[in-house]
């Protein structure tokens, strides 16, 4: 009996620990990835008809969510705006082809505050959770 209330007890105090530790690994879902990389494109990249982002999977990267933009293009025209990396952990958005480059603008950093509020995220964990982007050299 003494044995049973030993290990109920120890449970009961590791629940608030794991309860806080999912807390923290807490991420967005594809779907809000998919509406963070549209919101991180240009004025003129969004008024591109038929604008789609279709995620697909890096070999390279198991952190990130990836997405390729693609639009309705005309005969003789590249139909791929660009590829993108999302961040599940903080929402930060960075080009897929471009080495290093964060994007940034005000609509997204909106949404990507929502986000974080959302999960929870106070700015000193997203500073912990921060990490450079997928091409960006160690």
């Amino acid at each position: 009996m003494k044995r049973l209330l030993s290990v109920i007890l120890a449970t009961c105090l590791m629940l608030p620990i794991a309860q806080a530790h999912s807390a923290t690994r807490r991420t967005i879902m594809i779907a809000q990835a998919q509406g963070l990389v549209l919101k991180a494109l240009t004025a003129e990249q969004k008024r591109l008809p038929g604008l789609a982002a279709e995620q697909y999977q890096d070999p390279n990267s198991s952190r990130f969510f990836f997405f390729t933009v693609t639009w309705a293009a005309g005969p003789g025209q590249s139909v791929v705006v660009g590829n993108y990396a999302v961040d599940p952990y903080t929402g930060d958005v960075w080009s897929a082809v471009v080495a290093c480059e964060e994007l940034r603008n005000r609509t997204l950093q909106v949404l990507q505050g929502r986000l974080r509020q959302s999960l929870g995220l106070s700015e000193a964990q997203y500073k912990r959770l921060k990490t450079k982007g997928p091409l960006c050299e160690e």
